[in-house]
Formats: structure tokens, C-alpha cells, sequence
């Protein structure tokens, strides 16, 4: 196995020598948008949803007020597939962007030159991280029939979802792969219900050979929440062979939306067994779509530094967790540049 590329930063272990333990499982929340207010966020980033993107010229003000409440420059998240997952539809250059099956029908680099021009929109809001390119395989199905997928030949979809891959990356943008370990033909939708599958070894291989020849071109890879039988009959995020095989390529592994009620039925009704399940799995940036600080959100943070305080032996797994978010920083210009408040974000401290 290769050296992580999130070893050995100074400036990282700079700032994870002077953090707290909830100071650190804060950063492994990915949340919804916080309201207005003058509350610190430690939240490791935030997740821009659809009707939040309605007004653009409101966005790039939005975004500078949240970092400025940021103890560490915030990860800000937004799903742009292209097609009929386009939180950017209303921007000029991207109303045209086309779905993965569409780009499929292109040249490789055409592909490459949308992801170029979404990471550059993107970056001109304030956004830095793209929950794209969609690596599913997928002739038939949700996936297909939603043109999210690229196709069903692994070789096509690996050469489309790179291509889009390296246009975001070259525009400083961060890309997840979705859904890993591929969510492939399902039928249903797994934000509504529980799906439970079966694959062989060779079909799950198969299916995860679009996100491995990707490779290096991703950030990270977001998991599917379909539960797989031979691989505990749990929800992806909740299964840590899954999120092994994921940090076999040095990717930061994402959940998919930890709110979904079907997860917390899976967990026996409980969110923040949602939470505890996925975090004990392995997985690095836990997804919420809850905004927090919230009255009303489950006290994740609380949960998380709980059970860790509870089981010291967990402290090494939240460091190396942190470690992998505080380097894709870094790797975004995040902890280098000004901060809003005119001081270095590598000197703040959390």
C-alpha cells in the first residue's frame, strides 16, 4: 500500500495537536446549512441543498458568513451531476450541463471540460467540493432511468467519471465517486427504503472496478445506503469491510445523508445509533443534512464524544479520520489562503 497522501503534513498535525475531542468529531461532520447567526461552526463542512441555490448572487455572501464563524475552513458541499442533479441549473454556464448518460455520448474530453466549468462556477460561489461523478454501473434501473449513470461498461464509466474527476480537481474542487460500492440496476430508491441485495464476489468486484480506475482522480468516494447480504445485511455506511476496501485507495470516505429516516430505522429508531453505527464502521465525513448548531438536530457531536470517552481505544480512529479531512484542506488551498477574519487559517485555532 502506498504512503497516504495525508501523512506526514506539519500543518496538519499542527492543528490536530491543538484540537479537543469534540472539536474533532465536529470536524467529521459534513451538515446542513447553519442559520444566520454569530455561533461558531466546527463543523468539518456544510452541504448546500437545492432550494438554498435559488438565488445566486446571494450564495458567494452566504458562504464568506459561514467560514467567518469557522474555527477551520469549511468543506462547502453541493451535488452537481449534471442533468436532473444540478444544484447549479440556474447558473448561466451550467443551465445546459448534461447528465452523466448524455456526457456518456461525448468525447472524454468534452466530459473533462464540463468538470472544468463546474469547478469553475463553483469556486466562483464559494463551493469546493462536488458530490459527483456518479460511478455506478447501471443499464438499467434507477440509475438509468434517471440518467445518472454513465452506462453499464465498466471501462466507459471509469474514462467519463476520471475525465469529470480531473476537470473538477484542476479547479481546486473536491470529487466523490458515488455510490460505492456501486449501487448498480436496483430498481427502487434507496433515500425511501431499505434496499437489501445480493452479489457474488465477482459481481461486487465488477462493480467496484469504475471507482478503482478512477483512482487517484478522486477526492474520496461517497458510500450507496443499499445494505449488500454478504457484507453484514447493514447499510453500506455501516459495514466496515466496505469502508476497508475504500481506504485501501487513500480515499476519504463520505456517507450518503445520515438523516434519511430509513437509516434510523435501520438503527433501531434512534438517530444517534445512525451516527455511532457509521462512525464505528470507519468512515471519515459523516453527512447530515440537519443544519447544525440546531435545537432541533439530533446531538451528534454529544453522541460521538460520549462513545469515545467511553472507549478510549477510538481516539487513534477520530485522529486518522480528521487527519484525511484536515489534508483534503489542504490540498484545496483551504488552510493557506486568508481567512475571512484576516488571519491565516493555519494559525486559527479551533
Amino acid at each position: 500500500m502506498t504512503v497516504p497522501s495525508w501523512a506526514g503534513s506539519p500543518e496538519v498535525d499542527r492543528l490536530l495537536e491543538g484540537m479537543s475531542l469534540e472539536q474533532k468529531v465536529s470536524q467529521m461532520l459534513l451538515v446542513g446549512v447553519p442559520k444566520a447567526s454569530d455561533i461558531p461552526i466546527h463543523a468539518g463542512g456544510v452541504i448546500f441543498l437545492g432550494n438554498q441555490l435559488k438565488h445566486l448572487d446571494e450564495v458567494r455572501p452566504r458562504v464568506e458568513a459561514l467560514q467567518a464563524r469557522a474555527a477551520i475552513p469549511l468543506l462547502i458541499a453541493a451535488d452537481v451531476e449534471g442533468g436532473k442533479v444540478n444544484r447549479l441549473s440556474r447558473h448561466p454556464a451550467l443551465s445546459e450541463l448534461p447528465s452523466a448518460y448524455v456526457m456518456a455520448q461525448g468525447t472524454v474530453a468534452q466530459t473533462q471540460a464540463w468538470g472544468a466549468e463546474v469547478a469553475r462556477v463553483m469556486r466562483s460561489l464559494g463551493l469546493n467540493c462536488n458530490l459527483a461523478p456518479v460511478l455506478d454501473l447501471a443499464e438499467e434501473g434507477w440509475m438509468q432511468e434517471s440518467e445518472r449513470s454513465f452506462g453499464g461498461d465498466a471501462e466507459h464509466v471509469a474514462a467519463h467519471g476520471r475525465a469529470f474527476s480531473l476537470g473538477l480537481r484542476s479547479g481546486d474542487v473536491a470529487a466523490f465517486g458515488k455510490h460505492f460500492p456501486g449501487y448498480g440496476a436496483v430498481k427502487g430508491n434507496s433515500d425511501h427504503e431499505l434496499l437489501t441485495i445480493h452479489r457474488t464476489p465477482e459481481q461486487f468486484a465488477h462493480h467496484t472496478e469504475p471507482f478503482h480506475m478512477t483512482g487517484d482522480a478522486l477526492t474520496g468516494v461517497m458510500l450507496t445506503n443499499i445494505a449488500f447480504q454478504n457484507y453484514g445485511q447493514v447499510p453500506a455506511p455501516f459495514a466496515p469491510e466496505i469502508v476497508r476496501l475504500a481506504h485501501e485507495r487513500d480515499w476519504l470516505v463520505m456517507t450518503d445523508d445520515l438523516a434519511i429516516p430509513v437509516l434510523t430505522k435501520a438503527a433501531g429508531g434512534d438517530a444517534r445509533e445512525v451516527i455511532k453505527s457509521a462512525f464505528l464502521s470507519g468512515t471519515d465525513l459523516l453527512l447530515t443534512t440537519w443544519p447544525i448548531p440546531s435545537e432541533k438536530a439530533p446531538d451528534y457531536v454529544g453522541a460521538l464524544t460520549s462513545l469515545v470517552e467511553e472507549r478510549p481505544e477510538l481516539i487513534d480512529r477520530v485522529d486518522e479520520s480528521v487527519r484525511r479531512i484536515l489534508e483534503v484542506k489542504r490540498e484545496l488551498r483551504l488552510l493557506s489562503v486568508e481567512s475571512p477574519a484576516g488571519r491565516s487559517a493555519s494559525d486559527q485555532k479551533p
